[in-house]
């Protein structure tokens, strides 16, 4: 397989993404460490005690080591998730373990969306969603700005190329 060419520059999402990730990633582990352990703390207070009752206690477990896990993979992937724009498409790169490049022709824009929560609202962070017509793609945690500036970029160039056709 052909090594991707290193000569792009891709431009990083913000640091404060990773932020935004591990305070969206603690609040995920309490809720489902309170839904599942509670759940299996109840079940064993309203039955009958037993080795048994151990394996309710596996699904908070498994949730535990899942969020930790989370917590030190969620800096690498903010710092490897970036962009490239080009003069016919635009290059999305993301995935810490399992690397993906993603390439986006201008002329098969759809639509292009930005998104923004609440909490994404306090670090100034938003969302860009591009789709085409037989898949999607995302760039996260780009500054506002950013992001509301490349949505009308790329819906410009998309029109420039639809129109072309």
């Amino acid at each position: 397989m052909k090594d991707f060419p290193h000569h792009l520059q891709f431009r990083p999402v913000r640091r404060q993404l990773t932020t935004y990730r591990q305070i969206h990633n603690a609040i995920s582990l309490v809720i489902n460490i309170v839904i599942f352990g509670g759940a299996a703390v109840l079940t064993g207070y309203l039955s009958e005690p037993g080795w048994w009752q151990l394996l309710l206690y596996i699904p908070a477990a498994w949730i535990l080591i899942h969020h930790v896990v989370k917590m030190f993979i969620i800096p690498r992937q903010v710092r490897i998730h970036g962009w490239a724009e080009q003069a016919d498409d635009i290059l999305i790169r993301s995935g810490a373990i399992f690397r993906k490049y993603q390439a986006v022709p201008y002329g098969r824009l759809q639509f292009v969306v930005v998104t923004q929560g609440p909490l994404q609202r306090k670090y100034d962070l938003a969302d860009v969603s591009i789709t085409t017509a037989g898949s999607k793609a995302e760039i996260l945690g780009l500054p506002t700005i950013e992001a509301t500036r490349l949505r009308d970029d790329l819906s410009a160039r998309g029109y420039a190329r639809l129109a072309g056709l």
